[in-house]
């Protein structure tokens, strides 16, 4: 049957993209004041290079809410959501990269990150009584109808709920998976395959060859099966709070919730509420202010150094950081400054590399911090499974060179102050 998809997405993606290109290229900021790609403010107050990266950024994560594109992107969104919890999780992903998609498009698809459809108090209630039985809640878990529903993605839903003992209460989260997830998760993971053998097998293009799309596909499909056990997210979390010592310190820099023990099935998982104070990081991206740039600056720090021990010391990484996932807690130490407290979410997809992609990550990681992006472009050709530029005379020397040119315009970004704003998506 035609779908009006077919019409409406495109649409979407054009006027989104269109509106993108033209803010970016002749836009005008809120005072007047005329925004140049090069990082000056010309207007009633000049200001020097580098001195606007965050007005920049935030002028070019605005858009248009035009009436055609509010309509095709509410129906796209829609479409997607009823496409299936795949489809919903390459949204997810999408919204993420803005170094491949035009920032209007991920700023729409961003929505996915914590609004997705919820599902019925009643399959709620039916996936409890089979999780812990009909006497759950005389057992001290309390979660009533009308408790707040925290989030819904591609997998689940989370409520707040009460956990009681003999001496004491505290709240909890209660993440549920949707009705029929492992059902349709399959379903949906059979139509990607299928439309990407076709593609692979009958598109005779070399470049769609390099891409190995049914190999992409089922590394995706492994991904999207752990999600629909939620014992495997008690394990990583356990391994995430071990490998950061959650447990043994009373207000540890980076935290994850503490799975609680006998309520964990395949269906629910039962965890540390992480407060009605923790605020999701994309609300720091928001202030442009000095004190907002020294607030993304101190986060910023203490999330790259997660990211590298979780890469190069744990080699147990968190593979699913959308904005979503990370939510931020502010504590006063005794010299009245401010400590900042980060909470990462969701860990049911976490990665392991093999000795040999280390290896590569190392040496790669290696060159662009040394600022030799000329080495780091000539590994990217050495260890590649497919490439051309070696083919191509003098191809691999100039995109060894083009390489170079990038990390040395983060090392030269990095100088002026890297802020989270420039390295995160809202």
């Amino acid at each position: 049957m035609f779908s009006p998809l077919v019409i409406l997405a495109p649409t979407a993606f054009v006027a989104s993209y269109a509106n993108d290109i033209w803010q970016q290229l002749c836009g005008h900021t809120d005072n007047g004041s005329i925004m140049l790609t090069s990082g000056y403010v010309i207007g009633e107050q000049s200001a020097a290079p580098g001195a606007c990266d965050a007005s920049l950024l935030r002028h070019r994560t605005s858009h248009d809410n035009t009436f055609a594109s509010n309509i095709a992107w509410s129906y796209t969104l829609f479409t997607l959501q009823h496409l299936g919890p795949a489809f919903v999780k390459l949204g997810q992903w999408a919204a993420t990269r803005r170094d491949l998609f035009p920032v209007s498009f991920c700023i729409r698809l961003s929505e996915l990150h914590s609004s997705t459809q919820t599902h019925s108090f009643a399959h709620t209630q039916n996936a409890l009584f089979e999780a812990f039985g009909e006497d759950y809640e005389s057992r001290g878990l309390v979660l009533h109808e009308d408790d707040t529903i925290l989030g819904s993605g591609s997998a689940a839903q989370v409520y707040k709920a009460t956990l009681k003992s003999s001496t004491s209460e505290k709240p909890v989260a209660v993440k549920v998976l949707h009705p029929n997830i492992r059902m349709k998760v399959e379903r949906d993971l059979s139509l990607m395959l299928y439309i990407a053998n076709f593609i692979d097998r009958y598109i005779p293009l070399q470049s769609v060859k390099m891409l190995s799309l049914p190999r992409a596909v089922e590394n995706f499909a492994d991904i999207m099966r752990r999600q629909v056990d939620l014992r495997i997210e008690r394990d990583n979390l356990e391994i995430f709070r071990e490998n950061f010592g959650c447990s043994t310190k009373s207000s540890p820099a980076i935290n994850f919730p503490e799975p609680q023990r006998h309520w964990v099935s395949e269906q629910v998982l039962v965890e540390d509420y992480i407060g009605d104070g923790a605020r999701p990081i994309s609300d720091y991206l928001d202030d442009d202010s000095m004190n907002g740039l020294k607030e993304r600056r101190a986060l910023a720090g203490t999330f790259v150094r997660s990211a590298l021990k979780m890469v190069f010391t744990d080699n147990f990484v968190h593979s699913d950081l959308h904005p979503g996932n990370v939510f931020v807690r502010e504590e006063k130490t005794k010299r009245n400054e401010t400590k900042y407290m980060i909470t990462f979410l969701d860990a049911g997809i976490a990665t392991s590399l093999q000795p040999n992609d280390r290896k590569n990550l190392r040496d790669l990681f290696k060159a662009v911090v040394l600022n030799d992006g000329y080495t780091a472009g000539a590994l990217m050709i050495e260890r590649a499974r497919f490439e051309r530029c070696s083919s191509i005379p003098g191809g691999k020397e100039k995109f060894a060179s083009g390489v170079q040119d990038i990390v040395s315009e983060f090392h030269d970004r990095r100088k002026q102050g890297l802020t989270l704003g420039a390295s995160l998506p809202s």
